[in-house]
């Protein structure tokens, strides 16, 4: 250490400089002592600097993050610690939770397996049974795991949608969902203050029954509940797959396959694959065009009807749909758009078939689309549309109902969507199918998607919903988001794009808004302004809790009276003018040019 000492102390912060000394000097970091001295040969010190000058965060559901050594990246000590700090969890709740067990599952990306391993061999040690997975499986076959198994608890080795260089740690309690407050601050507060890992070898924790081997015994009942939830018998839509290097070819392709659909999988990216070559950039996520563009080319070369693409722990699917009969090209739709079609064929159905009742229950987050509101008021539905970013406050509502069979359908604008009482988190799978359903049982009436949202469109008035996703990176980048969210708060826009801050939605607590006591994307942190009076217009923006970015949510509206394509213009403008200001003021705010992904429809 003594040879980097001086160079160091020089280049890093005090709270690096000491978290660093304590790596390259204690015994439980010498396997990542060469990774570090690296770096710093290298004067690496913005990446040395990041990754030393603070604990990764912990979130509701665990950690997720970049691979690499230091506190604040994904590594053994940071996925140890997760693991014991849900051991001391269960432990604080009595010894019957302690044997019902931990179900334990990993996806495909970098280390997921040793991960996977480790946190088998930390329960062992703590006197926890884990029940483990033979090999790769997606996010909600775990939520259903432990329901299934009467597990206390699950953990997905997976950073679920994030870029392929992160991983992360996942945690479900034994409903099947994440944990909500009061019980995530003290599963926070247990991680943050892990002093010491036990560990039991793997070999050991097998021989003494501490770790079980799980297969087909919870496949085979989680694909019979899904399919139960299909609602037709055509099977006409053509479709091309892509499980994206990773777990969809446990889920959602199987389910298709059953089911009888025509699916044609994207070859090149059919077999697991932690380099995950089919990215964009370091992006995995399909939720972006250019993830699902290779899906889209192979759905157009075969006709395709659909092209469907999982994430890489499928617990969300995108999907490019046919959009002219006389054509094969493929068209990306956004979320917001799939949903809300997905929620019209639900419940016209459901009404079709006298099964229509005021006790079905529809929920999405507050920053998806208002359009799926207008359709659940219009078939007098119970409705939650008011919940914060995040599927563990959708599986909250759905688990505290007094009858779970009435809840009818879930989605949040990020890919997610859900059916059926089984699980508590989203799943590609579900969405697939219900997607795959929906688009046979236009193409029999010779319709397209793009005809169907029309007719929404015209019966409740079109929608522009775009997401903007801006990336920072490292500690300037943490730095730079507090200092936005900050000055937002202190001196928020009176006026966008022309049109007056009718009013302010704030949903973090009001001790945390003192810039004092800021601490950016925890509970609550989500700003709305309102600029219109029926609140249909909209603008939100929040701080990622699980990855270094922030979003805006726009929302523009116009009432369709005659001519869709003239309102479209009309909204359309808008929501451009509305993005000029969003960016103005945070250019302002921040004293540079920062630019975001957008996800929206083009049609």
């Amino acid at each position: 250490m003594e040879q980097y000492s001086k160079k160091a102390s020089k280049n890093l912060s005090t709270e690096s400089f000491k978290n660093l000394q304590k790596w390259l000097s204690k015994k439980e970091f010498q396997f990542y002592k060469a990774e570090i001295e690296n770096l710093i040969e290298e004067e690496n010190w913005k990446e040395v600097e990041d990754s030393f000058y603070t604990h990764i965060r912990i979130g509701t559901g665990g950690i997720r993050g970049k691979i690499g050594a230091g506190p604040n990246r994904i590594n053994l000590r940071t996925i140890g610690e997760a693991a014991q700090g849900l051991c001391n969890f269960i432990r604080d709740f009595g010894p019957e939770a302690k044997k019902k067990g931990v179900v334990v599952s990993r996806e495909v990306r970098k280390h997921s397996e040793e991960f996977a391993t480790l946190t088998c061999e930390v329960l062992a040690a703590n006197s926890i049974k884990s029940f483990l997975f033979d090999g790769i499986r997606s996010t909600p076959e775990v939520s259903f795991a432990v329901r299934h198994l009467k597990a206390i608890a699950g953990v997905q080795l997976t950073a679920s949608h994030n870029p392929r260089t992160d991983n992360g740690f996942k945690f479900f309690w034994k409903d099947g969902g994440q944990v909500v407050p009061p019980l995530d601050e003290k599963f926070m507060d247990l991680v943050l203050n892990v002093k010491e890992i036990k560990m039991m070898g793997l070999r050991e924790a097998k021989a003494k029954g501490m770790v079980e081997i799980i297969d087909k015994e919870v496949d085979e009942p989680y694909f019979k509940k899904i399919r139960g939830l299909s609602l037709v018998k055509t099977r006409s839509a053509k479709i091309a797959f892509s499980p994206l290097h990773s777990v969809g070819n446990t889920n959602a392709l199987p389910i298709l396959k059953q089911e009888g659909f025509d699916v044609t999988v994207l070859a090149e990216q059919a077999r697991p694959d932690e380099n995950f070559p089919g990215a964009y950039r370091d992006y995995i996520n399909p939720e972006f065009e250019q993830v699902l563009e290779p899906t889209t080319k192979l759905g157009e070369k075969i006709g395709a009807d659909i092209a469907i693409c999982t994430d890489p722990d499928a617990c969300r699917f995108a999907a490019a749909f046919k959009i002219d009969k006389n054509s094969n090209e493929l068209q990306y739709i956004t979320a917001n758009e799939i949903a809300s079609a997905m929620l019209y064929f639900i419940l016209s159905l459901t009404e079709e078939r006298g099964r229509l009742t005021k006790d079905l229950l529809y929920i999405k987050t507050f920053a998806s689309t208002t359009l799926a509101t207008d359709i659940a008021r219009s078939f007098s539905i119970k409705y939650v549309d008011d919940l914060l970013v995040g599927y563990k406050w959708i599986g909250q509502v759905v688990e505290h109902m007094e009858n779970s069979k009435n809840f009818v359908f879930s989605f949040e604008d990020t890919c997610g969507y859900c059916r059926g009482d089984f699980i508590r988190d989203k799943d590609g799978a579900i969405g697939a199918l219900t997607a795959a359903e929906m688009i046979s049982w236009l193409k029999d009436q010779n319709k397209t998607i793009t005809d169907y949202l029309s007719e929404i469109y015209g019966r409740y008035g079109y929608y522009r919903n775009v997401l903007y996703q801006v990336e920072v990176a490292g500690k300037e980048g943490f730095e730079d988001i507090v200092k936005f969210y900050k000055r937002l708060r202190a001196n928020p826009p009176k006026e966008i794009a022309g049109l007056k801050v009718l009013k302010i939605i704030d949903r973090l607590d009001e001790n945390f808004r003192k810039p004092e006591n800021y601490i950016a994307g925890v509970t609550g942190d989500e700003i709305t302004f309102i600029l219109s009076e029926d609140e249909r217009i909209k603008l939100l923006t929040r701080p990622s809790g699980t990855q270094p970015q922030f979003k805006y949510y726009l929302q523009a509206f116009g009432k369709v009276n005659g001519d869709l394509e003239k309102v479209k213009r009309g909204v359309d403008s808008l929501a451009e003018k509305i993005e000029e200001d969003m960016y103005a003021i945070q250019d302002k705010i921040l004293g540079k040019k920062v630019r975001g992904l957008k996800i929206r429809s083009y049609w």
